[in-house]
């Protein structure tokens, strides 16, 4: 009887965590987010600590162990120098993985980097400052091995250690 309930309880862990995987769109080996991280202007600290959005990317990284290795892009487009860009992207891509560290996940599943204003996805003027602003989350390495046709780092110009 013991037997039998342990493996329905199995049946129903296994499920759950499937659906949950099934929860996330992944798109060019990126996590979609249903909303942005709000962040405050020119800052790197997060509007909101308990946005829903950490929690979602947390959750995400709790249901997929088999992502060894998660890139927390940071890329910033402000009227600032291009020094500035990068140190404010690579703060944003560190304090999400701090944050995602006080929601159980281990930091040595992180990749903080920085782009800076080098990598826009719209054209570079005042009505992109929005979308040109972002952090972004890509799946570096699957099972301990990098994704096929990326570095873990992307490449990045500059690399945060979140277990520093």
């Amino acid at each position: 009887m013991q037997l039998r309930w342990l493996n329905l309880l199995l049946v129903v862990i296994i499920s759950v965590n499937a659906y949950a995987a099934d929860a996330y769109k992944i798109q060019n080996n990126a996590l979609v987010l249903p909303n942005n991280i709000q962040f405050d202007q020119h800052g790197y600290d997060v509007k909101d600590t308990l946005d829903p959005m950490l929690k979602f990317v947390a959750n995400y990284l709790i249901t997929r162990p088999d992502i060894t290795k998660l890139r927390i892009e940071g890329h910033v487009y402000t009227e600032k120098s291009p020094e500035e860009n990068m140190k404010l992207s690579l703060q944003r891509a560190a304090i999400v993985s701090y944050y995602l560290t006080t929601k159980g996940v281990d930091c040595s599943r992180l990749v903080p980097v920085a782009f800076g204003d080098t990598k826009p996805v719209a054209p570079t003027d005042e009505c992109n400052l929005t979308n040109n602003t972002r952090v972004a989350f890509f799946n570096a390495e699957l099972n301990y091995m990098a994704v096929e046709g990326n570095a873990v780092d992307g490449f990045a110009l500059k690399v945060f250690n979140p277990c520093e």
